[in-house]
């Protein structure tokens, strides 16, 4: 089992078949994040997925977490327009104790169907970004999983 801390605030514990990405590896993907955060991949679900979190801005310090994610939709959304970007649900889900905004996609990469989402949630000071991307032939499986890691993280 792989365990990770975002922040020394919030935990995941990820099943077997995860495994952190080194930093050379985090380089050669084109993460749209930026600062503190690890990725980790399953190889044999083919899902990978990207955490990370910043500290909030004046300007986020308003904002609810559907407004956060409404912000990180439409970013996404421009990088991801070449690879056929198509907004697909959006909701709530649960991080642990607390409660997540969502939104997800779809798109093709290198020729493969594939099914992204971002969660966004704010807690105090600080905005955390949970990144996760399956095969669209894996969905159901993969996201059942990510439902699962999501609902057992731990606020410390």
């Amino acid at each position: 089992m792989e365990t990770t801390t975002l922040n020394e605030a919030l935990r995941f514990s990820f099943p077997d078949g995860f495994r952190k990405l080194s930093e050379a590896e985090m380089k050669q993907m084109k993460l749209l994040q930026s600062g503190p955060g690890v990725c980790l991949r399953d190889e044999d679900r083919h899902i990978i997925v990207s955490l990370g979190y910043r500290r909030a801005g004046l300007f986020d310090a308003i904002l609810g977490g559907k407004d956060l994610v409404k912000s990180a939709q439409s970013r996404i959304a421009g990088v991801m327009r070449p690879y056929g970007y198509q907004l697909a649900a959006s909701a709530s889900c649960p991080v642990g104790s607390k409660t997540g905004q969502y939104f997800q996609y779809t798109y093709t990469a290198q020729n493969t169907e594939m099914v992204g989402e971002c969660c966004a949630i704010k807690e105090g000071k600080t905005i955390y970004y949970l990144h996760f991307y399956v095969r669209k032939t894996s969905r159901d499986e993969g996201f059942a999983l990510w439902r699962e890691i999501l609902q057992n993280a731990r606020w410390l």
